[in-house]
């Protein structure tokens, strides 16, 4: 199986994104960076560029569960996909919608979010939504 090391394609670091994300380290926002996965889109939620490697069976995103499968060990130190809180940015007429489990719903992993997926105006980005999901499938260790 491919190992996959890091999906971001090198674009303008600031171009909109929509795509999923792991918070592994609440204390230190910023090393969470590599567990964020842009797919580079248009502000009404359009992908820009190559979609080959989105494993989501849409076609149009990635799924959790076999994209953490593709990670090296370094990344998920040994953790099933679900172990660690994680979520899901979803762009749609200039709105942007973080569905995210409970653990992470804060201020700051919002603000750092709004930073790595650039949801910004001047992106297009008018409304960003947090939508805390206490489902089943955004369960993880914390929730135990």
């Amino acid at each position: 199986m491919r190992m996959i090391t890091k999906m971001k394609i090198l674009r303008e670091s600031s171009e909109l994104a929509q795509g999923v994300f792991w918070i592994i380290d609440l204390d230190e926002l910023n090393k969470n960076k590599n567990y964020c996965f842009p797919i580079y889109c248009t502000s009404d939620g359009v992908n820009i560029g190559d979609t080959s490697k989105l494993n989501a069976k849409s076609g149009i995103t990635y799924n959790h569960e076999k994209l953490w499968s593709q990670l090296p060990q370094k990344l998920t130190h040994g953790k099933p996909y679900n172990y660690y809180p994680r979520g899901r940015v979803q762009i749609n007429h200039g709105k942007a919608i973080i569905y995210l489990n409970p653990n992470i719903a804060t201020e700051k992993v919002k603000q750092f979010l709004i930073q790595e997926f650039n949801l910004t105006a001047r992106n297009g980005i008018n409304k960003v939504v947090i939508n805390v999901d206490g489902s089943n499938h955004y369960k993880c260790h914390l929730d135990n």
